[in-house]
């Protein structure tokens, strides 16, 4: 059975950001085994799902994207996350109002 990583991140709203991201996974030899991107203001919040958290960090650090830890760092676990339609991410979790705290830093550090 595979262990996978699943790394947060932030990356730049423009035409290829996700695409440089994506090559540089690939010269690192990195497979893409999940991935979800949705638009927050300038920026993109991605979701990343990999079988190597080291290399993975490495490579969003070497295209100068950031990895965050926001919701993990409040302690948030998440027990439901899905993307529904017109690209809406869904997340749950026991703690609805610590979440939504967390949430509102993410889309904080989103919109710098």
């Amino acid at each position: 059975m595979k262990s996978y990583a699943c790394m947060t991140g932030l990356l730049p709203q423009t035409k290829g950001s996700l695409a440089t991201l994506a090559e540089e996974l690939g010269r690192e030899k990195i497979n893409i085994e999940g991935l979800c991107a949705v638009e927050e203001k300038a920026n993109v919040i991605f979701h990343l799902l990999t079988t190597d958290k080291v290399a993975t960090s490495r490579a969003i650090t070497k295209v100068g994207y950031k990895v965050t830890r926001h919701l993990a760092d409040a302690g948030i676990n998440l027990t439901t996350v899905y993307l529904a339609t017109d690209t809406r991410l869904v997340l749950s979790c026991e703690n609805l109002s610590a979440l939504e705290t967390a949430w509102k830093d993410v889309a904080a550090v989103a919109s710098r």
